[in-house]
């Protein structure tokens, strides 16, 4: 089955997603997507994926005839038809200008954060930039590909964004949290309307608020990142929740992003960042409600 894929709501073999490189469509981008996780045959959150791809295309102006429905079920399809396993499903959705967006699934490898970064942290970069369109999961890559590539030829795990007003957004693969030292129980993350909100930082926050935890929107200045006021720690659909042990800084001599607080060119500066206990037990209590969240809705479809 590592040949087949859904196209246009279809089991098809992968050798229909041929793409001509005259069609403008696809060579720039016009469309969005969303990737979704799967362990031990288990997709989880659909309905939030699928909802989201929608308003993406909807944000993008992309013309389509798709219904939620008619998604989940061509999800269903591809993973029944898997059966069993752990891997990543990333929905395209393709629009034109003279006929109905196209959509593809496919399957791809899932992937775990570095072992033990729950407990020791991962290494991040600080670039500057921000997303057109920041609500949309769009498939114009290209300001995330360079940052991301720029992260990990220093060994980072992800760059976080910085906006013009020096905040912390998002990163290229991930949402942000973080805590004050003052107040580690109150867990905050950027605001809304300069991220793309993704699934597990939807489904975090809304862990945190059943079990007591206060959890709330809050711009995250760089400064106080850099005064070693706050930790942070990152979010994504595949690799749950890490703090951030690091954050580098690297000289802007490379054209495409310029330097952030002054580092030389070709530098890099590197400041440690704290990682607090208060963050990494709410994490455990995510782990803890997504497993609460697994059983109930295997329990719904037994």
């Amino acid at each position: 089955m590592e040949n087949k894929i859904i196209h246009n709501g279809r089991l098809s073999d992968a050798s229909e997603a041929l793409f001509s490189l005259e069609d403008v469509d696809v060579t720039y981008g016009y469309g969005c997507y969303e990737t979704l996780k799967v362990r031990d045959g288990f997709l989880y959150f659909p309905e939030f994926h699928v909802d989201r791809l929608l308003n993406s295309a909807a944000i993008l102006g992309i013309a389509h005839t798709l219904d939620a429905r008619a998604i989940r079920e061509g999800l269903e399809l591809l993973v029944r038809s898997y059966g069993a396993g752990d891997y990543n499903v990333k929905i395209l959705l393709i629009g034109h200008d003279d006929r109905p967006a196209d959509w593809f699934a496919i399957t791809l490898a899932a992937l775990h954060p570095p072992a033990g970064s729950e407990e020791t942290g991962v290494p991040c970069l600080a670039f500057h930039g921000e997303r057109h369109f920041p609500q949309a999961k769009s498939l114009s890559m290209l300001l995330s590909t360079v940052a991301y590539r720029k992260a990990a030829s220093l060994g980072c795990y992800d760059a976080l964004l910085v906006n013009r007003r020096k905040e912390i957004t998002e990163g290229t693969r991930t949402n942000v949290f973080f805590a004050y030292i003052s107040d580690p129980r109150v867990i905050l993350t950027p605001c809304f309307k300069d991220v793309l909100s993704g699934i597990t930082r939807k489904t975090f926050m809304h862990a945190l608020e059943e079990t007591g935890w206060e959890c709330r929107e809050a711009p995250l200045a760089l400064d106080a990142v850099r005064e070693g006021r706050c930790a942070l720690m990152v979010s994504s659909t595949s690799t749950r929740l890490v703090p951030v042990c690091s954050l580098a800084f690297a000289g802007g001599n490379e054209g495409f992003s310029p330097a952030i607080d002054n580092v030389k060119p070709g530098a890099v500066e590197t400041i440690r960042l704290p990682i607090l206990h208060e963050m990494k037990e709410a994490a455990v209590l995510y782990g803890q409600w997504l497993e609460r969240y697994t059983r109930k809705e295997l329990s719904g479809h037994a």
